[in-house]
C-alpha cells in the first residue's frame, strides 16, 4: 500500500479550535503511522510599534516564552493520544508564510492541519485568513478544521471534476474514512445541460466510485446541473451530515476549476465541517 500521509505539520496557536485541529492531526497520525510536527507562530505587526514607540525586548522573550511552554504541553498532549512520533517548531513571523515556508522545507510533509477559527488577543489572526492563504499557497495538501470539527469522518463529501487532482481527493477521502468505515458521496456538477453528458458522467462516477477499496454501502453518486460553487454550497447547507469535504486543488472542467482562489476557498471558510484540500507534493528533482 502507497504511503500518502508521511509526515503531518499541524498549526496550532493554543485556542480551543487549533486544539481540536491537533487532536485530528493525532488521529490521522497514529492510523497511518505518520510523523507529526507542531508549528506555532507567534507574530507582532510591525505596526503596534510605528513611530517613536522601539520593539520592546521583553514583549518578545516573553512571546517565545509562552510559545515554548506551550508547545511542550502540545508535544506531550500529542503522546498522550498515541503520537509515537511527534517534534515541534516554533516561529516568528507573518503566520501562513512561516507554516507554508516549513512545508516547503520539509520534503516529507504530506499533509498540512489547520484550525479556521481565530481567537482574541494580540496579533492571533491565525485563522480565518490565515487558513485561507496556507490552502491556497501550500505545496500539499491541506487539512482545514473547523470548531467542532474534531471527529471521525464517517461521511465524506467529494466533489468530483474527473481530473488526477480529484482522483488524488478520493483516494485519501478512502483513506482518512478507513477507519470509521465511512461512506461518500461522489458528486459532479455540469454547468450546462448538454445532451448525453449528464448519462456519461454518471457513468464515470461509477467506475470512479468502483475503483474505491471496500466502499461503504451507502456510498452513492450524483450529477448535477448548476454553477458548481452554488450546487456544492448548496448541498452543505442541505444537510448537516458530512465530516469532510474533500477537493481536489486543480480542476479542468465539470466542477470548474476545483482550485484555490474560487471553489476550495469558499468552502474552507463557510463550511461547518472539515475540508480537505488535496494537492499531490511534487517530487524533489535530483
Amino acid at each position: 500500500m502507497i504511503m500518502l500521509v508521511r509526515k503531518i505539520l499541524c498549526a496550532i496557536d493554543f485556542s480551543t479550535g487549533s486544539d481540536e485541529a491537533l487532536k485530528v492531526a493525532a488521529r490521522i497520525a497514529v492510523e497511518h503511522a505518520s510523523d507529526l510536527v507542531l508549528a506555532h507562530v507567534w507574530y507582532v505587526p510591525p505596526v503596534v510599534f510605528a513611530g517613536e514607540l522601539a520593539y520592546p525586548s521583553e514583549l518578545v522573550q516573553g512571546l517565545s516564552d509562552d510559545a515554548e511552554r506551550g508547545m511542550a504541553k502540545a508535544v506531550d498532549q500529542a503522546r498522550a493520544l498515541g503520537v509515537p512520533t511527534v517534534s515541534s517548531l516554533v516561529l516568528d513571523g507573518p503566520p501562513w508564510e512561516r507554516i507554508v515556508e516549513a512545508a516547503e522545507a520539509a520534503t516529507d510533509v504530506d499533509l498540512i492541519v489547520v484550525g479556521t477559527r481565530k481567537r482574541s488577543g494580540l496579533a492571533r489572526v491565525f485563522l480565518g485568513s490565515v487558513a485561507e492563504m496556507v490552502v491556497r499557497h501550500a505545496p500539499c495538501s491541506v487539512l482545514a478544521v473547523p470548531s467542532g470539527g474534531n471527529k471521525a469522518f464517517q461521511h465524506t463529501l467529494v466533489p468530483i471534476d474527473f481530473s488526477p487532482s480529484s482522483q488524488f481527493a478520493l483516494e485519501l477521502a478512502a483513506d482518512f474514512g478507513r477507519s470509521a468505515n465511512g461512506r461518500m458521496t461522489l458528486v459532479h456538477v455540469i454547468e450546462a445541460p448538454v445532451v448525453g453528458l449528464a448519462t456519461r458522467s454518471r457513468e464515470l462516477l461509477d467506475e470512479w466510485l468502483a475503483k474505491v477499496t471496500t466502499p461503504h454501502p451507502d456510498t452513492t453518486a450524483s450529477v448535477r446541473v448548476g454553477n458548481p460553487t452554488e450546487e456544492l454550497r448548496g448541498l452543505l447547507v442541505e444537510s448537516s451530515r458530512f465530516d469532510l469535504v474533500a477537493l481536489g486543488s486543480h480542476g479542468r472542467t465539470g466542477i470548474r476549476r476545483m482550485l484555490l482562489g474560487s471553489i476550495a476557498e469558499t468552502v474552507v471558510r463557510h463550511a461547518q465541517c472539515a475540508v480537505l484540500v488535496a494537492r499531490h507534493r511534487a517530487t524533489p528533482t535530483s
